[in-house]
């Protein structure tokens, strides 16, 4: 079975954009507003484009991944951008993001015009 879904805007790298949150003694490491927003416009996406009659159930099988990025401004990582796919749709998509069982063919490329990610998830019925 093939999916295929459009994320709008540039992607967001989880790795890179990080903040640090103090309460107390207590620290955490949080992503990025910048990040959380756009994992909440990707899922709000892939919702929207569900191509199946079904409602929406997330992915329990291995996965192939094809992720072609379109960015706007600086280049980004291609790793953390990939990472920020896996774990943006995890528990959404996909039940975890180790079922990533390869991600063939993601490039990235620059487009100031359209910035967008084109994904292409492959899996077994």
């Amino acid at each position: 079975m093939k999916l295929t879904v459009i994320l709008p805007g540039s992607i967001r790298s989880k790795k890179n954009s990080k903040r640090i949150y103090k309460r107390g003694k207590f620290t955490a490491v949080l992503p990025s507003k910048a990040y959380l927003e756009w994992e909440k416009k990707a899922r709000a996406e892939v919702s929207l484009q569900w191509p199946y009659d079904s409602p929406f159930t997330f992915i329990e099988k291995p996965v192939h991944v094809n992720a072609q990025i379109y960015y706007k401004g600086q280049q980004p990582d291609l790793s953390g951008c990939l990472e920020s796919i896996g774990d943006a749709m995890e528990a959404f998509l996909w039940v975890n993001d180790k079922q990533i069982y390869s991600w063939d063919g993601s490039r990235l490329y620059h487009d100031k015009e359209n910035p967008r990610t084109e994904l292409i998830v492959r899996y077994k019925t």
